[in-house]
């Protein structure tokens, strides 16, 4: 134990509880008061129903062990708990940093609908060293966030240049307002999904150094790595296939829908991924940016209810506008420039993650 810490349980030193829940129809949208629901902001009512702003643990469904902080002066739904101090001597935003480092797997239960009760949550041990302590470590992980959210900020505005210049050389994607010679895609370029190896077969996994794809990593603009590795017998067992460099991938199922990148290093993916292989009518970069233009009006064509769904037939039946490319590559020479930004970015980061991680670890474990 660090010198003058205290360890307490939450159930010592918080008042843990549930707020009543109010149901979806009776939110107002011109209700004074926010109402905060499992992750955030769900709308607004017409009461609110605590004064101080407080420390929220989504306690239902899937995502539980999230942590919010509500606004004073607000609605929290029963789907939120709420974990508000009473000990003097914790300051709020150490208590926010702490609920971070929770081992939720010991405190969430029920299979089928996860969820925590103020049962579980009440004995879970944190932290307390003296308030100045407190204050010192809360200023250190703050500086580090802030410096965090500028860097994403960046990255988001590299994005929107990108996007910027695309609609001033090409136009819309949608509309094709600038009157480019239009193809359906499945007509200029082969198409192909992956596939997902057995997990009832350890063998295709295990070892593996052949990267896999999922849909959840498309969006990562050029796209150098994955997560996870398959074998060479999960390929032969599968539907999986390795995809050539500078194929443009796009996610088809889910939340991910829409999401594009282009494959840079050979690779595999999976089946809820379409590939659209290099042809001699587009560069890669002016795809990839054409279908990021095309997202919203795939997510408005998604089927399938809990799981909004594209199909690769969708995606080759899209007018796509063919500008000469000479021009694309004018267009691609603009954009690897901020890609190069971007990544230099993205590498910082990652070592920022890296620093937080490290040092909420050093405080918290």
């Amino acid at each position: 134990m660090k010198e003058n810490w205290t360890y307490k349980k939450l159930g010592e030193v918080t008042n843990i509880y549930q707020p009543k829940t109010i149901s979806t129809d009776m939110l107002n949208p011109e209700g004074e008061y926010l109402v905060y629901g499992a992750n955030g902001i769900i709308g607004r009512y017409d009461q609110y129903n605590h004064k101080e702003k407080e420390l929220l643990v989504t306690c239902r469904g899937a995502t539980c062990g999230t942590i919010n902080i509500s606004e004073p002066y607000s609605w929290i739904n029963g789907n939120a708990m709420v974990v508000h101090i009473l000990d003097k001597n914790l300051a709020f935003p150490f208590l926010y940093y702490a609920l971070h480092k929770v081992n939720w797997t010991n405190v969430i239960t029920g299979a089928a609908q996860p969820q925590i009760t103020r049962q579980k949550l009440s004995p879970v041990s944190i932290p307390i060293p003296p308030l100045q302590v407190q204050q010192s470590i809360v200023r250190e992980l703050d500086t580090i966030n802030d410096l965090m959210s500028k860097k994403r900020a960046q990255l988001r505005e590299y994005d929107t240049l990108a996007q910027s210049i695309f609609y001033d050389m090409f136009g819309d994607p949608v509309t094709n307002e600038k009157g480019w010679e239009v193809k359906k895609l499945g007509e200029v370029a082969k198409t192909t999904s992956g596939g997902t190896p057995s997990k009832t077969h350890p063998e295709f996994y295990e070892g593996g150094t052949i990267p896999w794809l999922r849909s959840g990593e498309v969006a990562q603009g050029l796209i150098y790595e994955t997560e996870l590795f398959i074998t060479q017998a999960g390929v032969d067992n599968s539907s999986a296939k390795m995809i050539p460099i500078d194929s443009v991938s796009i996610a088809m199922y889910g939340a991910t829908v829409g999401q594009v990148g282009i494959i840079k290093s050979p690779m595999t993916t999976n089946q809820a991924i379409c590939n659209i292989y290099p042809n001699e009518y587009t560069t890669p970069l002016y795809l990839m940016y054409f279908l990021m233009g095309m997202k919203e009006k795939y997510i408005a064509m998604a089927s399938g209810g809990a799981q909004p769904n594209i199909s690769q037939a969708i995606i080759r039946d899209t007018n796509l506008p063919l500008p000469p490319l000479p021009l694309q590559q004018a267009f691609a020479e603009k954009i690897e420039k901020i890609e190069q930004l971007k990544e230099s970015l993205r590498a910082s980061i990652r070592e920022t993650d890296t620093l937080l991680a490290s040092r909420m670890s050093y405080y918290f474990d």
